[in-house]
């Protein structure tokens, strides 16, 4: 007898593991119709390109690899940050030079460390480059001034002027810069001076001659058809909903896009209600996510919001890409940036605390995916720190691509956290589970699918090329770990 309990108990021992360990299954089904046709993944070239630029040419060089190529982040945008001078800014990495001398006069030859970095986005094939700026030349200012100050009415031809001209520059350099954006956060001029970096405020009853000073510059020169104006890069989506009506009529068909920011870290209604307010005022008009940073919180999202502390975790890395599925999920949107994705706030000196870079801290700041010394200058450090944010985000500067399409994924088991991307001949399953437990997610393709590989990014992995779904009947199984994101790859031809 004693000896039949024991065989009892080893039976049930197994059992009682492979219940408490199955993954969760979730099925669901790829649509056949397309949601959207994606423009660019992207970031900010403010400021750091003047510190990078006295780091050896060798690191230079690493670091556009690590931004633009196919083995790095593979961006598809770029932001160029055309300066106004850093008048009145008290910080000098925050202050680019300016090519304004006078009206209609130029020096080429100044902001030497943004058009480095610019060009190298030009020489990788960066598809969208955009020069965007903070202020007018300062000459141009209501305070002379690169901040505090604010457009003046009146002007508006003689800073679309400045800016045709400069586009007109690089594009006969080779340097397609196809998108122009006016003005930052209009709703602030930066101050008080000295301040800590350069802006314009620009009244929404203001914007309006902005744009059309620009979009006459371009025309005047011919690139209407090849450079698109976009407006107005409110700081939140409040504030774009509300003074789209004192500005936007009047120029709705000279703008290729509504350019917006996140500051307010909207949850799911509010970016809803600010899509359905837009598409019923401006039917047809593109909205483009294009600045965001300096959050901690959750990979579910929780405990988001506008605050300082440096997490290069996994945990901080999720919880961005949860901003961007909101942004090209949720809000159909077609483009995204994120902010200046090289930092120097790492909140801590990693030549004499190692660990440094890899462990969070309160007086850091989440605004880049890459990051260098501070101190570089005197301690000699050129060394550039990777987190989980760079490989998280190399999901989408990878996969979602100019051209691609979203294809919506259906059924009562599809995530916010789940993305089908379609190219001509492959699909990408961007998939994030934030939960600590495994799940699997059962998936079927509106036509022929067969798996390769995928690439998984969790807390122990970079970016690790892992095995394909596995085929089941008629659909395919995604395993997804806990705390990661994990793209699938499908060639779309028959097994």
């Amino acid at each position: 007898m004693t000896r039949n309990k024991n065989k009892i108990k080893i039976l049930l021992v197994p059992t009682l593991l492979l219940w408490t360990f199955v993954p969760i299954v979730n099925a669901a089904t790829v649509s056949s119709t397309p949601a959207q046709t994606f423009h660019g993944i992207g970031g900010s070239g403010a400021w750091w390109p003047n510190d990078l630029i006295n780091f050896p040419l060798s690191t230079r060089q690493n670091l556009s690899s690590l931004l633009f190529s196919p083995s790095g982040l593979g961006l598809s945008s770029y932001r160029y940050n055309v300066g106004a001078g850093g008048v009145n800014v008290s910080n000098p990495t925050r202050a680019p030079e300016t090519f304004y001398v006078a009206p209609g006069v130029y020096d080429f030859s100044k902001d030497a460390a943004g058009v480095y970095f610019l060009t190298q986005a030009a020489a990788f094939g960066v598809q969208h480059l955009t020069m965007f700026a903070n202020s007018a030349p300062a000459p141009l200012t209501s305070g002379k001034a690169s901040c505090n100050g604010q457009f003046v009415s009146g002007t508006g031809e003689a800073y679309g002027t400045f800016l045709g001209d400069v586009v007109q520059h690089f594009r006969g350099t080779g340097v397609g810069i196809d998108f122009v954006s006016p003005m930052n956060e209009p709703d602030s001029s930066f101050g008080p001076s000295p301040c800590g970096q350069e802006g314009m405020q620009v009244l929404p009853s203001q914007r309006a001659e902005v744009v059309n000073g620009l979009y006459d510059a371009l025309q005047a020169r011919g690139l209407t058809s090849s450079v698109g104006i976009i407006a107005d890069e409110s700081s939140s989506l409040g504030n774009a909903e509300n003074e789209y009506a004192s500005w936007l009529p009047q120029v709705v068909n000279r703008v290729a896009a509504l350019a917006h920011h996140t500051y307010d870290f909207p949850s799911d209604a509010s970016y809803t209600s600010y899509i359905s307010s837009t598409d019923r005022l401006f039917p047809g008009k593109s909205t483009w996510m294009t600045e965001i940073c300096c959050s901690l919180g959750n990979p579910d999202g929780s405990g988001r919001g506008y605050s300082e502390g440096y997490d290069p975790t996994i945990k901080n890395a999720l919880m961005f890409s949860g901003l961007v599925f909101q942004s090209l999920i949720l809000a159909n949107e077609t483009h995204y940036d994120f902010w200046t994705l090289v930092s120097s706030q790492l909140g801590c000196a990693p030549l004499t605390n190692p660990s440094c870079p890899i462990v969070p801290n309160s007086v850091g700041w989440n605004d880049g995916v890459i990051y260098y010394d501070p101190n570089y200058a005197t301690n000699g450090n050129f060394n550039l720190y990777i987190n989980k944010h760079f490989w998280a985000y190399k999901h989408f500067g990878n996969f979602v691509k100019p051209g691609s399409q979203r294809r919506p994924i259906i059924g009562s088991d599809a995530s916010k956290f789940t993305m089908a991307v379609a190219s001509a001949d492959t699909y990408y399953i961007l998939a994030m589970n934030p939960n600590t437990s495994d799940s699997n997610l059962t998936l079927t393709f509106p036509d022929a699918a067969c798996a390769t590989n995928a690439f998984r990014t969790s807390v122990s992995e970079d970016f690790a090329e892992i095995s394909g779904a596995v085929k089941s009947d008629s659909s395919w199984v995604l395993a997804l770990e806990g705390t990661s994101l994990t793209t699938y790859v499908f060639n779309r031809v028959s097994c």
